[in-house]
């Protein structure tokens, strides 16, 4: 298997890049190896334009500043199929958190696939070397992204990776986002296309030498992109009139359990935690009234009793306000945040689990099932 290409991001990684290209060369001199810096400080590019010289399948592509992991794969991806041998194209981080022995098992599998994903999360993947807050954040994301967005691998966010020429193709002319929300962009495209996708199980491990460039804001600004991509594609698929007729039962609802919290926890003095549980109760049951009323009220003929829709309703808003209350306490617990910011966070998980199971299951009769459109 020839024309290989292997794309590294870089942003001060002179501690790192130097070994792992020096593993990668010794697992296959064959494979091209393009480095894509971003003007690292510390000299990062110095040390690859030094191997350079001593092999003409060494790359280098420095950017004039930190633009962003994603531009700088896709920067890697265009690269790479600028040459017309390229076939394969593996990308991985510089930092020993993938490791490099794995690419020869993924290329392998690529044989017959369009993208195959390094997984940390299926079965006989592990990450190594993580506080359990750093875990938990990566397993909701990948959660979130998987279950909202109907994606079907189990990773989303890591950038072990390997694309066919063709799915490398249809990536760099459809996604155009700059940081970490690029994993997510891509899997999009990849399933929207129709490309076929494998994992392969890896062990993830944190990096030992130099230091993490992903930040709380990298966090906040991924949420954001979900946030914007789930409530374009359920606004598209779903009836936008129904929807914006939700947002706006949603945002009354998002007063009230705003409102309910501050007056019970700045006011009463209640435990904020305990004021969220009042409050999230107080923003369910005004939400289905409204719901039943305006934004359903075509489905209350064929739904069950109104007691049922209401006990329905709560039973499933349980879900979302698990998602609410969880990360409530986590923004305001451990990343230290306002407790009112904090709850808007929860509020904007819990309200694409409302609307997909308010429009599926609390307004649909227990005996009644939808009919699959046949043209007829």
């Amino acid at each position: 298997m020839r024309g290989i290409y292997i794309v590294i991001p870089t942003y001060n990684e002179s501690e790192n890049i130097q070994d792992m290209i020096k593993i990668i060369r010794s697992i296959d001199c064959d494979y091209h190896i393009i480095v894509v810096d971003d003007n690292s400080p510390d000299g990062t590019a110095a040390v690859v334009q030094e191997m350079q010289k001593s092999s003409a399948f060494i790359h280098m592509v420095k950017r004039p500043g930190k633009l962003g992991i994603g531009s700088a794969i896709c920067d890697g991806i265009k690269t790479a199929l600028s040459s017309a041998d390229c076939q394969y194209i593996v990308t991985l981080d510089a930092d020993f958190s993938h490791n490099p022995a794995d690419i020869p098992i993924l290329l392998e599998v690529a044989e017959n696939a369009d993208m195959v994903q390094g997984s940390r999360y299926m079965e006989g993947g592990k990450i190594t070397g993580w506080t359990w807050r750093r875990k938990f954040i990566s397993r909701t994301a990948n959660c979130l992204y998987r279950y909202l967005l109907n994606i079907p691998q189990h990773e989303i966010t890591t950038s072990f990776r390997v694309y066919s020429r063709k799915c490398a193709e249809c990536i760099t002319q459809y996604v155009n986002t700059d940081r970490y929300e690029y994993g997510l962009a891509t899997a999009l495209v990849i399933r929207d296309n129709g490309f076929k996708v494998k994992e392969v199980p890896i062990e993830f491990v944190d990096r030992t030498r130099g230091k993490s460039k992903l930040k709380v804001s990298d966090i906040v600004y991924s949420l954001r992109y979900l946030a914007y991509i789930f409530i374009l594609r359920l606004s598209r698929n779903l009836g936008i009139q129904r929807f914006i007729r939700f947002c706006i039962v949603g945002t009354t609802g998002i007063i009230i359990n705003q409102g309910l919290l501050w007056v019970l926890t700045d006011k009463l003095g209640i435990y904020y935690l305990y004021s969220a549980l009042i409050s999230i109760e107080g923003s369910i049951l005004s939400n289905f009234v409204f719901n039943d009323l305006w934004t359903f009220r075509d489905k209350r003929r064929i739904s069950s009793p109104v007691f049922i829709r209401l006990l329905k309703y709560n039973l499933l808003c349980a879900v979302g306000s698990s998602f609410n209350y969880a990360i409530l306490w986590f923004f305001t617990d451990i990343l230290h945040f306002y407790y009112l910011l904090s709850n808007l966070f929860g509020i904007a998980a819990a309200l694409a689990w409302n609307y997909t199971i308010s429009l599926n299951w609390a307004w649909v009769s227990l005996g009644i099932k939808k009919k699959k459109s046949n043209g007829k």
